[in-house]
């Protein structure tokens, strides 16, 4: 099972029913649409799943473009990446510069070690 796929069963387990999630499983048609789109109490949200190895994200050109765009367009877009036994969240605004430049070193919104915190991602998502 890719790592990508355990930390969303590890999200959607620890936040089970507060958050109305949907997995995007778009494949080519809509290349760029972040993995998660997670709805509660009239609140929307977009997630790009990564394990992260060294210090680099990994986004793709098609997904650094979608996140600028609906970042653009008043988007709530969050990646949430995972090394070894930590895991950050990133708020995307709509900065290339900040979305071209985002590395594991960047600063992020909200980081927990193993416990991880689901609490409080879950707050500093917004929802």
């Amino acid at each position: 099972m890719p790592k990508e796929s355990l930390l969303w069963k590890q999200l959607r387990d620890s936040t089970q029913g507060k958050i109305h999630w949907q997995r995007i499983e778009s494949g080519i048609t809509a290349s760029g649409i972040p993995d998660l789109n997670g709805c509660s109490q009239g609140k929307e949200v977009w997630i790009e799943l990564k394990v992260v190895k060294g210090n680099q994200i990994g986004l793709r050109p098609m997904q650094k473009a979608w996140l600028y765009r609906r970042a653009e367009a008043g988007g709530n877009c969050f990646v949430l990446a995972k090394k070894d036994k930590t895991i950050k969240l990133y708020s995307i605004a709509a900065d290339i510069k900040q979305i071209e430049n985002l590395t594991w070193k960047s600063e992020a919104d909200f980081t927990t070690e193993t416990p991880f915190n689901w609490n409080g991602v879950v707050a500093a998502l917004g929802l």
